[in-house]
């Protein structure tokens, strides 16, 4: 028997540093990224932190954005 692999297309990947596939905010994201449009993502543990591979260029540029707004956040409250 042949196994058949499927390939599938990726718009891109993201490495959240310092994070885990544990981490409660990271959690957050994904709930609501599957509530909301249920686009493929793809989580695995990277050097840094969490990497996530996307199918959608739409929704990489979504979890930046949060990415960058939770940062700005623990900048703020850390000053």
């Amino acid at each position: 028997m042949v196994k058949r692999r499927k390939e599938e297309e990726i718009a891109g990947v993201l490495e959240f540093e310092g994070r885990t596939s544990e981490d409660p905010e990271f959690l957050e994201w994904v709930a609501g990224h599957k509530a909301t449009n249920g686009g493929k993502i793809r989580v695995s543990q990277g050097g840094r932190g969490v990497r996530v591979m996307f199918a959608k260029e739409a929704d990489m540029a979504l979890w930046q954005a949060r990415s960058e707004q939770a940062a700005k956040r623990k900048k703020s409250a850390a000053s």
